[in-house]
């Protein structure tokens, strides 16, 4: 058994772009698609579980399940753009640190312009913890994105 090479696949900052926008665009087509088809009442469902455990009313595990789907839904939406974005940003003249805070404000500020785009819809459905669910997705994508030096794939033929 001899040495095996190591071959690493290098991936151009201008195609990590071009991947952002296709993901951009498929958000935005993505909720253009979705607008008001998810809930059709104006209350929003994370909400209503949090009037009820104030009111300790004992939700049920499909009220809960009905409550957090919406939430988990706008946070994996933004985990690749989180991704991508953290990759875009990434470089070794910028701390660790700095890269995370940019990534999240950037996810926190295409989120506010894809709920002003959805207030301006007509079959509206929009909460402010829509945005807190898209920062979480933006960060966990980021730490992805920060992890993805520390993965080593490893093929045998």
């Amino acid at each position: 058994m001899g040495k095996r090479d190591v071959r690493v696949v290098v991936i151009r900052k201008r195609t990590t772009l071009a991947l952002l926008l296709l993901v951009l665009a498929g958000m935005a087509g993505l909720l253009y698609f979705l607008s008001g088809k998810a809930y059709a009442r104006d209350a929003h469902p994370a909400a209503e579980m949090l009037l009820r455990l104030v009111r300790r009313d004992d939700p049920t595990r499909h009220a809960l399940l009905v409550a957090l789907m919406p939430v988990i839904a706008n946070a994996l939406l933004f985990v690749p753009f989180g991704f991508l974005v953290f990759i875009a940003l990434d470089s070794p003249a910028r701390s660790r640190v700095r890269t995370y805070g940019m990534t999240i404000a950037l996810g926190v500020m295409f989120a506010g312009l894809m709920q002003l785009w959805q207030y301006l819809l007509p079959t509206r459905v929009i909460s402010p913890v829509d945005m807190f669910a898209n920062a979480l997705g933006a960060f966990t994508g980021a730490i992805g994105g920060h992890l993805r030096k520390r993965l080593y794939v490893r093929f045998d033929h």
